[in-house]
């Protein structure tokens, strides 16, 4: 079949001369050409095949061999939910990773190689060439994404497992997300250091700290002010929900367990050395333990700890390192 013939071809070719033909889009030549490089590495492909093994496997582990019948045995029906549980704490650390290698070398190698010049004495500026290289790189963090979560729902659909389509999709779409806010970490580093190794040092530090160290940051710091400025135990509360939430990994992670929670105060308080206090006495609520876990009745959250907040939080690291990385590149010598 011609690609005249072939209607997804035809759809696709008309989507790329639209983009082509768009005032917004004199990034777009520089996304496809980066796209279409990296595609061809064998090690995207590895990298897909990684995600399929780690997010099918726990379909097929966890809910074909009924270890996910703990889930059952709690009041629950076997949902895909139960997947989600057994594919956050594999995504939550592996994603970033995953991203960062994708985003490190985006334009530090190419200005390693001498190739930065050239492609900057074309009729593209420096933040064209940034935007570029992001929607390129960020599109190849999709592709083992979008792959392995379409390899799990191909296992689960002829099983009699239910599939909750509500809350599937939601984590799919946050983990696209998170997967994009990582890889724009890493190419605003790559902008803004001089060589591919140390952006690469840089990245995985942060994501080190971000992933080992953080989690005891919002803690810590409440304890110092409450040692020295003599702050209440709710303020100490307040202190080390909104630090810790102000992680890409912490707010990933609230935010899938708001969906399968059903509310955003109960994931809140999973962030929380004393859920109970914080219930209480933070959010004036009553904390009641029922079968599926600890319930904060009657209590209203702050604004800083909504939803559209902590997707705020998340989006900064985002935007923070592709603003800063193009300050530092637009003013630096190549």
């Amino acid at each position: 079949m011609s690609a005249e013939q072939n209607p997804i071809k035809r759809f696709l070719g008309d989507v790329d001369t639209s983009i082509k033909n768009s005032e917004f889009a004199d990034w777009y030549p520089i996304s496809k050409k980066e796209f279409r490089d990296t595609v061809r590495s064998p090690w995207i492909w590895v990298l897909s095949f990684i995600f399929i093994v780690l997010f099918a496997l726990p379909a097929l582990l966890g809910l074909y061999f009924n270890i996910g019948q703990q889930f059952a045995e709690a009041g629950a029906s076997l949902t895909t939910d139960a997947y989600v549980r057994f594919a956050l704490p594999i995504a939550a650390p592996l994603l970033p990773a995953v991203a960062i290698v994708i985003g490190y070398a985006a334009i530090a190698r190419e200005s390693e190689r001498g190739s930065l010049k050239i492609l900057l004495s074309l009729p593209y500026t420096r933040g064209e060439l940034l935007a570029g290289k992001f929607v390129g790189r960020s599109a190849i963090t999709l592709i083992p994404v979008t792959v392995g979560l379409l390899t799990t729902l191909l296992v689960i659909l002829p099983s009699e497992i239910e599939i909750a389509w509500e809350s599937f999709l939601l984590f799919a779409l946050a983990t696209m997300v998170y997967g994009v806010v990582f890889t724009a970490f890493a190419i605003g580093l790559s902008a803004a250091l001089k060589t591919a190794r140390r952006a690469m040092a840089a990245s995985l530090g942060i994501y080190v700290y971000l992933q080992v160290f953080w989690s005891n940051l919002g803690a810590g710091l409440g304890n110092l002010l409450s040692d020295h400025a003599n702050i209440g135990e709710v303020t100490q509360l307040h202190v080390e929900l909104f630090v810790s939430l102000l992680s890409p990994i912490a707010a990933y992670r609230t935010l899938v367990q708001e969906v399968l929670q059903g509310t955003p105060i109960r994931s809140r308080l999973l962030l929380t050395s004393s859920p109970q206090v914080t219930c209480e006495e933070m959010l004036g609520g009553t904390l009641e333990v029922t079968q599926t876990g600890a319930e904060c009745t009657n209590a209203a959250l702050p604004p800083q700890y909504s939803t559209v907040a902590v997707i705020g939080y998340l989006l900064l690291w985002l935007v923070v390192p592709l603003v800063a990385g193009y300050y530092v590149f637009e003013n630096k010598d190549l």
